[in-house]
């Protein structure tokens, strides 16, 4: 609920039927929603995971490709490696993923040479953490070409702009993916992914809709991108994971981009987008300045950055 309290437990972690903890460096944290890891029964692990440049607790062959075998990405010293994660990891990065799911998101990535993300997050807010925080993925560069070693990602299951015919480029639809079924907006999500989520029988509906079309439509780095809002779930699972990524990365604050000229969020790349400290849009630091590195929007039109500025403020207020 927008403006609602977020806490989190007390402890770091406890025993229970459903996981609730991420992890990193042999440190685990209790956020307070469902979390998936890599070493769990159905979890997804990182098809290639990268070296962070600079740090020592791995050898330095495993920061450039080609991808390794998984017994290779192991860490000397997690009690050092922990300290060099918290010094020099400063971004939480948020993106859409362009996909029906979150399994759907891991297969595009596994058909890829190179990319990958700490974090998926799914329809019915089931977090995958990929791996351990220790190691890059190389999701978001940044014009700088450096931001994957600075930041953690999450990928977001929203089909973004590929959702209707009339902006997909990646899939041959024929009639836009979200459907007005018993008044309500919702995805039509194909049953090969519908079967993929961990909570039987959910309707991916989102959060908020716009008017009678459904789809937001703003302008991002120079380009109109519409599409429809992420799921309440997804949003409620996000707020527990920016808390609990602060309190395990304190340089990654509770804060998001505002510009104070404007009155408000920004949406395009910020100018202080590499030394910015807390959680940002996959936008707010790549508008594509770099030759060989994109133009991007997500995490889009439709997030609603308002809410987790709330949300995240509150907890300070509180904490």
């Amino acid at each position: 609920m927008e403006g609602a309290v977020y806490t989190l437990p007390e402890t770091i972690h406890h025993e229970c039927t459903v996981n609730t903890s991420i992890k990193t460096c042999g440190q685990k944290l209790d956020i307070g929603t469902q979390v998936v890891t890599w070493t769990d029964s159905g979890g997804l692990p990182c098809p290639n995971p990268r070296g962070r440049q600079g740090f020592t607790q791995h050898p330095p062959a495993l920061n450039d490709a080609p991808t390794r075998e998984p017994e290779a990405y192991k860490i000397r010293n997690t009690t050092r490696a922990y300290e060099e994660l918290k010094q020099r990891v400063h971004q939480l990065v948020l993106h859409y993923d362009a996909c029906y799911c979150s399994h759907h998101c891991h297969q595009v990535l596994k058909d890829s040479s190179f990319l990958g993300s700490h974090f998926y997050l799914d329809l019915d807010g089931t977090l995958y953490q990929t791996c351990d925080l220790y190691w890059k993925t190389n999701t978001g560069p940044g014009d700088d070409g450096r931001g994957n070693d600075r930041a953690v990602h999450v990928e977001i299951a929203n089909l973004g702009p590929e959702a209707l015919v009339k902006d997909a480029e990646l899939y041959q639809i024929k009639q836009d993916q979200y459907r007005v079924i018993n008044g309500q907006w919702e995805l039509a999500l194909p049953g090969k992914f519908r079967d993929t989520l961990r909570t039987p029988g959910f309707k991916a509906r989102p959060a908020r809709t716009f008017g009678e079309r459904g789809y937001f439509s703003r302008t991002i780095n120079g380009k109109t991108i519409r599409m429809w809002d992420f799921t309440e779930e997804q949003y409620q699972s996000l707020i527990q994971l920016c808390l609990g990524i602060h309190r395990l990365l304190p340089k990654i604050k509770l804060r998001i981009p505002f510009s104070k000229k404007l009155q408000r969020i920004p949406l395009d790349r910020i100018d202080n987008f590499s030394s910015f400290s807390g959680i940002l849009g996959h936008s707010h630091i790549q508008k594509g300045t770099r030759k060989g590195i994109h133009s991007k929007y997500d995490p889009g039109s439709a997030f609603d950055w308002g809410r987790l500025k709330k949300a995240i403020e509150n907890q300070e207020r509180v904490a």
